[in-house]
């Protein structure tokens, strides 16, 4: 456990690209434009392609560099949010303007996955198949919490008293969740127990998380457009920070991406880019589910 008030200090300044890395971090660099404000992101390996949600119910897919960028499904009522994929290809979206999760197959068919869900906000997989979603609530209240989806569609509440259950994640044997307006992280362990604190932070908003090779936790801040990096031994730095807002602006979800899973893409709700940078690790791999009901 530790506290978002230990970080350590900020290197010399460097350039890449004639921008400072003190105010962006290292090799930041603009993916795709022209989406309709994308929070969700995530890398589907097989295809070797990203995918991310637009707020109108857009369903995107593109290359790491930025090519073949193409709409593949466009669901109407529908403002999406947090995504996952399977072993086949399908991509799990919560689409928070229908109160469901999507499943949207190769061939761009979706249909519904699971129970309506109030507020589903980010969506991950455990090594059994069961979908885990966090259910936000309301804004300021502690009316957030987790739903399960068991492979056969069955939906369960499992976790309720959340400040803003937003991004989530999946190490070792726990399930790592956002509290956006506590502001803090929080862990339960998969198999049912008592909720306790990883992380609190300190005047940000924090949104997505996802863990890398070595245990680290990235987490993205909508608010101060910064990315933390919790180290395994407690220590908290600053991996991102646009004080700017330009170049890195509300980063929300954030993924590891690329063969190697060593680029870390950033999505963001407030502006129509994806942006990736090198961090310097390699991600955790995701588990991808097949012959899901």
């Amino acid at each position: 456990m530790t506290d978002a008030n230990r970080t350590s200090p900020q290197s010399e300044p460097q350039t890449t690209s004639g921008v400072p890395a003190s105010v962006i971090g290292v090799d930041l660099r603009p993916v795709v434009e022209g989406l309709n404000h994308p929070e969700g992101i995530c890398w589907s390996p097989d295809e070797e392609c990203l995918y991310a949600g637009g707020e109108g119910g857009e369903l995107y897919r593109f290359r790491l560099d930025g090519s073949s960028c193409q709409t593949v499904a466009e669901i109407p009522g529908g403002s999406f949010l947090g995504l996952a994929v399977d072993g086949a290809r399908s991509v799990y979206v919560c689409d928070v303007g229908n109160r469901c999760i999507q499943r949207v197959t190769a061939d761009g068919a979706a249909r519904q996955y699971g129970e309506s869900i109030e507020y589903p906000n980010y969506p991950v997989f455990d090594s059994t198949g069961r979908l885990w979603v966090s259910d936000s609530g309301e804004w300021g209240t502690a009316t957030g919490g987790v739903v399960r989806i068991e492979r056969d569609g069955t939906t369960e509440r499992v976790l309720d008293g959340l400040h803003f259950a937003n991004g989530l994640a999946i190490h070792d044997d726990w399930l790592y969740v956002v509290e956006s307006t506590w502001p803090r992280v929080s862990r339960v362990p998969l198999s049912g127990g008592t909720r306790e604190p990883v992380v609190v932070l300190d005047k940000v908003v924090p949104d997505g998380i996802a863990f890398d090779l070595e245990g680290g936790m990235w987490i993205g801040c909508w608010q101060p457009n910064r990315v933390y990096r919790l180290a395994p031994d407690g220590e908290l730095t600053i991996e991102v920070d646009d004080w700017s807002g330009v170049y890195a602006a509300t980063p929300t979800n954030v993924a590891f991406a690329g063969p190697r899973l060593d680029v870390l893409v950033l999505a963001s709700l407030a502006t129509h880019s994806i942006t990736a940078c090198a961090p310097g690790q390699r991600g955790n791999p995701l588990q991808l589910p097949i012959g899901l009901g």
